[in-house]
């Protein structure tokens, strides 16, 4: 692949799942400095990624972000025998009952490295308004929240519109608990990084 400056929309040409790691050439560092799915994405932060995609995987299409223009060859496998091999993506568990959102074709990702208070098993809701439109558990590391945008549809009617902020809480238990933080404005196919969010006052 030929990939330009920015977002590229491409797919895995390799039929089983393979990690990002050893998917991508060794020497390619952060040159490519995020993917995203539908609903998932990775960051490169030091050689290392981070986010709740993990594997590429043939017949899905992704946008690979890179900070210059580059050409890009896959490793992968189509033999059977890879199919043991391939260890599966990140289960992402089921949103809590009452905070489900639908999948927009516009989104964009909030990789949050530290939050208050917050212990593994919450979740970290992102609003528009009063509008769910995104939704992750907490594993104790960084992880991206999506922020699902409107997209002219009507399921994705008061999502988040470009130059808007979203808004995240914390859901532990029945209880949401607002955070405040340096919260960039969204806008289609971006990653974030967010360094803290604290509890509200």
């Amino acid at each position: 692949y030929t990939l330009e400056a920015g977002a590229n929309l491409i797919s895995y040409p390799y039929r089983y799942p393979t990690s990002i790691e050893d998917a991508l050439p060794e020497d390619i560092g952060c040159d490519i400095s995020g993917i995203i799915c539908e609903g998932v994405a990775a960051t490169c932060m030091n050689g290392v990624w981070m986010g709740s995609l993990s594997h590429l995987e043939g017949s899905k299409g992704y946008w690979f972000i890179t900070t210059g223009d580059i050409s890009l060859t896959f490793n992968g496998c189509d033999e059977q025998e890879c199919a043991s091999l391939s260890r599966q993506s990140q289960n992402l568990s089921t949103v809590p009952e009452g905070y489900e959102y639908k999948q927009s074709t516009t989104q964009a990702f909030y990789f949050i490295e530290d939050i208050e208070n917050i212990e593994i098993g919450d979740w970290i809701l992102s609003y528009n308004g009063d509008e769910v439109i995104g939704a992750r558990a907490w594993q104790g590391s960084i992880i991206d929240i999506p922020a699902m945008g409107d997209d002219g549809s009507d399921y994705t009617k008061g999502y988040i519109d470009t130059g808007e902020v979203p808004s995240f809480k914390i859901l532990r238990g029945d209880e949401l608990i607002d955070l405040e933080g340096d919260i960039p404005a969204f806008e289609n196919n971006q990653l974030y990084m967010v360094s803290s969010l604290t509890e509200a006052v």
